[in-house]
């Protein structure tokens, strides 16, 4: 398994079992799996493009969905969630694993 599908694992393991929604600190993971911030931020954008997960960051003054930042870019590169991000399951995803 390389460290991309690593991650991805580890962000679903994280978000079932705190309920299907969870504050992830992207820093911590970075450090965990020894790959840049930048890289493990890129893939949860992935992961939201690919309706697998919500994601929502803060951008200096509320939450806001990734789906309403500008580009994947400005998601990935900014600073002001101090590596916090809110992620949850989408609908069809929490059906499949409650029949799991």
């Amino acid at each position: 398994m390389n460290s991309q599908q690593s991650i991805r694992k580890e962000i679903l393991r994280l978000v079932q079992t705190q309920h299907n929604s969870a504050c992830i600190n992207t820093r911590r993971l970075s450090m965990f799996y020894n790959m840049p911030e930048r890289e493990v931020r890129r893939e949860l954008t992935r992961m939201a493009e690919e309706n697998v997960i919500r994601l929502s960051g803060w951008d200096g003054h509320s939450m806001r969905p990734y789906a309403e930042w500008h580009s994947a870019d400005e998601f990935v590169n900014s600073k002001a969630d101090d590596g916090h991000v809110h992620v949850s399951l989408e609908v069809r995803e929490k059906a499949a694993a409650a029949t799991a």
